[in-house]
């Protein structure tokens, strides 16, 4: 990764999403569905994978925009709400 770490990058995609994120530290974020806060998860970047906390794979490097709809639905975000990249360019 150049400048930003992958978790950063991640970090982006799940914010564009609606996400709620917060950088942990440097390889982990915490993510959340903002109408119910209490429905979360950690994402860790872990050995060229992204790691849930409780150790399930929800992606890898390079694909942060999959992961993350992996991780806005693994948080119950409705997929309407989900920016699609060509929405987002018009």
């Amino acid at each position: 990764m150049d400048a930003m770490t992958a978790s950063a990058i991640l970090a982006e995609q799940l914010a564009a999403r609606g996400l709620s994120v917060t950088n942990r530290d440097l390889h982990a974020v915490t993510v959340a569905n903002p109408m119910h806060p209490d429905l979360g998860e950690i994402v860790t970047a872990q050995g060229g994978r992204y790691l849930t906390d409780y150790g399930y794979e929800i992606g890898e490097h390079g694909d942060e925009p999959a992961t993350a709809d992996r991780v806005a639905f693994l948080l119950g975000l409705p997929r309407e709400s989900i920016p699609r990249p060509a929405e987002v360019v018009r």
